[in-house]
């Protein structure tokens, strides 16, 4: 059943019901159309599909993927992680060991600046000339994913940046992608499992992507330096804090049912959602499926929190049972009705009218 789902091409597979897109109708997603260079990602009857004979396994759209629905057959970017975090080699390159900088996401790079003893160094030499970096989009993806890593590393305390190279090395040997992707792939192959790969497999939680594991680990790795005091005025790609008013929320819980990652949950009474940060991939859905917009982004972010899965209480309801329907409601006081019998009371008052008044 699982593999019905995946959509392959050439060393690189698509994930349907990974993709928040094809499984969300709410969600507006389209990161990885944006980015591939040969509009390999198309819609079919409303579906974000991908069209095998156009994709090229560049892998330059799986580092952008929120949920890991993208993937490659030679290059496991959270193997790659650990593997390359163990090394003294310090250059990230699309001619040694990686396929393209954009198959790592913020994750990655912030993973690997915290576990590696020496300086990571992104080569960007390559990029502006490269077949894949079509109207510099590519290129530009690059560049935002570093930066957005090194803002992460600096307000988590931490003296380890992501370098970058933009000069030509003196007599750097030429390879070819395709020869490049075939090298990758036979290492993928002979990979065993070690300690790092049991760090990626023994996860309990599969509604996380392993990315965000790795990240959470490699926070837990330096918990001692990191800040507890909140931070304003954060803006990620990869996570957003989240606040409910509790005036206006009716308890239809329906941004917990929705939410892809198990971010936010519901109270085992059924009386409030809870909110675990280190968890949530910022992907909207429950601000888009919130029908009284009770739910909304917050700037303020806690390293601690986020690393450690602490869980918030965003909101706490008293349930009544309503005089009209007998359903349980959140009941903010008067009469006890819930907003359903009461819009329906107030829209349609004349079917209410008793035959005494009518004379």
């Amino acid at each position: 059943m699982r593999n019905e789902s995946l959509t392959a091409a050439d060393l690189f597979k698509f994930d349907y019901f990974k993709c928040l897109r094809s499984e969300f109708a709410k969600n507006e997603c389209r990161i990885c159309i944006d980015l591939c260079p040969d509009e390999a990602m198309v819609f079919d009857r409303k579906k974000l599909t991908l069209d095998a004979k156009r994709c090229t396994g560049c892998a330059a759209c799986i580092g952008s993927c929120p949920t890991e629905a993208l993937m490659s057959d030679a290059f496991d970017p959270n193997h790659f992680t650990l593997e390359f975090a163990a090394q003294e080699k310090p250059l990230l390159s699309c001619k040694e060991n990686l396929p393209c900088l954009a198959a790592l996401s913020s994750e990655h790079l912030i993973s690997i600046a915290l576990r590696k003893q020496s300086d990571a160094i992104c080569d960007l030499a390559h990029c502006s000339e490269c077949s894949v970096n079509r109207d510099g989009r590519v290129y530009a993806t690059i560049e935002r994913t570093i930066g957005e890593a090194n803002r992460f590393l600096e307000l988590c305390n931490s003296d380890r940046r992501i370098g970058v190279r933009r000069d030509l090395g003196a007599s750097e040997p030429e390879a070819g992608r395709r020869g490049l992707l075939k090298k990758l792939a036979n290492v993928a192959k002979e990979v065993h499992e070690d300690m790092t790969m049991t760090e990626l497999m023994h996860s309990s939680d599969e509604k996380q992507p392993l990315k965000r594991i790795l990240l959470k680990n490699s926070l837990k790795m330096v918990a001692e330096t990191l800040p507890e005091e909140r931070t304003a005025e954060i803006d990620f790609s990869f996570v957003v804090n989240k606040r409910i008013d509790a005036d206006t929320c009716n308890n239809c819980q329906e941004c917990a049912m929705f939410c892809p990652t198990g971010a936010l949950s519901v109270l085992k009474d059924n009386t409030g959602i809870i909110f675990q940060m280190g968890k949530c991939i910022a992907c909207s859905i429950c601000n888009d499926v919130c029908q009284p917009h009770s739910i909304r982004n917050d700037e303020s972010f806690d390293p601690v929190t986020f690393a450690f899965d602490r869980m918030e209480l965003l909101v706490k309801h008293t349930l009544e049972i309503c005089e009209e329907c007998k359903v349980a409601f959140s009941y903010r006081g008067g009469e006890k009705i819930c907003d359903r019998c009461k819009d329906f009371k107030n829209s349609f008052s004349d079917m209410f009218t008793l035959a005494k008044d009518m004379e």
